[in-house]
């Protein structure tokens, strides 16, 4: 019998880590938001690719994945209408809508992928599959 892939939301995936979503601002951006270099999105899409016998259950990987993406290396300060513009891309980029991408959206992208390729060495069935998605509409 052929396994169903993982069919996880950013909400559910926060809801099964046990973590809340946190408030945008925090200290150290002052009045730019905090923002996920690799956006949630990203990894919510690479993990629905995956059999949902990837990682045992009840093994709390969702929280160990989730905190993974939550980590300094993986954040950076933003002003709202720039964090708007990066995951409006990251959506168009996920959806395949590559003939609607901007310079500036292929841009983000570019950014997320590089920043990716620094901070992949854990999870390696997640990476492969996020790999997969960063290569599609590599230039």
């Amino acid at each position: 019998m052929p396994n169903d892939n993982y069919n996880f939301t950013v909400t559910t995936l926060l809801e099964a880590a046990g973590i809340k979503r946190s408030s945008c601002r925090d200290d150290e951006c002052g009045a730019k938001q905090t923002d996920h270099i690799v956006e949630l999105q990203l990894v919510v899409a690479a993990l629905n690719r995956l059999p949902d016998t990837t990682h045992k259950a009840g093994s709390g990987w969702e929280r160990r994945l989730v905190k993974f993406f939550d980590q300094g290396h993986n954040k950076q300060c933003l002003d709202q209408e720039d964090n708007q513009k990066k995951g409006t891309a990251v959506r168009k980029f996920i959806g395949g809508m590559r003939e609607d991408m901007s310079d500036e959206d292929r841009e983000q992208i570019s950014m997320i992928r590089d920043h990716w390729r620094k901070i992949r060495d854990e999870f390696n069935e997640f990476r492969d599959s996020l790999d997969k998605i960063m290569r599609r509409h590599a230039k």
